[in-house]
């Protein structure tokens, strides 16, 4: 069943100064106009929202969300937001909307702009915390430009050394290419496609800029245990081991959330951070742990023998977090040339076939509203040394 990408509110009662709608449809980029509705309430009224027919909300329109309710409490307005699916009333948590959730646990997600309570920091067995640098860039060759990459895939690999030859072409510039599984602490970097958290750290610190981001591929989190694991409900892994890449990831926050919203204390976990999802594959497999969090699309890319090694016992489906393209400060005119290169490939044939070689349909601008969000969320959770 397609998931409709509009947006129509119903206004059910505004007796006694309490107003309800009805929201059915997606709370995403196409919202804005549907939202205009909400812009009658009066100072000091009182505010339901029925979210029950909500199909998705997703970054985009969580920040437009966000603007109508910090709008409202300059009002002295109430709001409660009721009958969130999972999926939203996680996000409602991870980016600090939650206190307005009506009901048990609202207060989870903390207020907005301040430190969350929950996740509570977990117990860590092999910990390696990575900060990333704030190194300038060490450029032997003005003329050569660094692009490093952190890929979602092994199956990628070829396409993105195509990538980098149809770049080079394009832009008539020679471009080194690199994968790394710690774009972050790569100091000689001029252009980037990044996770993320890793992303976010390159904007904050380096001053990066976003170009683009893949069409339709949000970063989502499986859990994974062995095939062999004869527990069946993620609700019989209560303080076990857990195994991921990074704590300074999204997919460990989301990894964590979760099993939260799964009623399985993400608190007591021990965690191991491996330093790359396929390290992460071998230690569950070695029986050092019984759960991994794993990007979902490494996941959907792992070897027939891998994938039948593990059992999926959840995923999320947020639609919240991506993959970002972005480039130096310093290469403003370069920027400039390769977000057209990056917009033109879904015309151009050869294009084309490199991203059918790196699993994308095309890239996109990043919309200010969704990279404020993500950007949020990475201020709200990763602690930098």
């Amino acid at each position: 069943m397609a998931i409709s990408d509009s947006l129509t509110i119903q206004k059910i009662s505004d007796t006694d100064n309490t107003y309800r709608f009805d929201f059915i449809g997606s709370v995403d980029v196409h919202a804005a106009s549907a939202l205009e509705l909400l812009n009658i309430i009066p100072a000091k009224a009182q505010v339901v929202l029925d979210f029950q027919q909500i199909e998705r909300v997703n970054s985009m329109g969580l920040s437009l969300l966000l603007k109508i309710f910090e709008d409202w409490e300059s009002k002295a307005i109430t709001v409660e937001v009721l009958h969130l699916n999972r999926m939203v009333s996680m996000l409602f948590k991870i980016t600090g909307l939650g206190r307005f959730v009506k009901g048990e646990g609202a207060s989870t997600g903390g207020a907005i702009g301040s430190k969350p309570l929950n996740p509570q920091a977990p117990i860590h067995a092999d910990a390696k915390k990575t900060s990333p640098s704030g190194m300038p860039n060490k450029i032997g060759d003005k003329n050569k430009l660094n692009f490093v990459a952190s890929l979602q895939t092994g199956q990628q690999l070829t396409g993105w050394y195509l990538l980098n030859t149809y770049l080079q072409r394009r832009m008539q510039r020679a471009i080194h290419f690199e994968q790394s599984q710690d774009v972050a602490n790569e100091a000689a970097t001029d252009i980037l496609f990044a996770k993320p958290f890793e992303a976010c750290a390159m904007i904050k610190q380096r001053g990066f800029v976003p170009l683009m981001r893949p069409v339709a591929e949000a970063d989502e989190v499986v859990i994974l245990t062995r095939a062999d694991d004869e527990r069946t409900s993620l609700s019989q892994f209560e303080g076990v081991g857990v195994v991921t890449a990074s704590e300074c990831s999204f997919v460990y926050l989301l990894g964590r959330f979760l099993c939260d919203e799964s009623g399985v204390d993400s608190s007591k976990f021990e965690f191991t951070f491996s330093g790359n999802e396929i390290k992460s594959l071998q230690i569950l497999l070695k029986k050092k742990v019984d759960l991994l969090f794993m990007l979902k699309k490494t996941y959907e890319g792992l070897a027939s023998f891998s994938r039948n090694s593990v059992r999926k016992l959840d995923e999320s489906s947020t639609d919240f977090a991506f993959h970002l393209f972005s480039i130096s400060p310093s290469l403003e005119a370069e920027g400039k040339m390769l977000k057209q290169i990056l917009q033109e490939m879904q015309a151009d044939e050869t294009g084309k076939e490199i991203l059918k070689d790196i699993e994308f349909q095309g890239w996109c601008p990043v919309e200010e509203g969704e990279l404020n969000m993500l950007k949020m969320v990475f201020d709200r959770y990763v602690v930098e040394d």
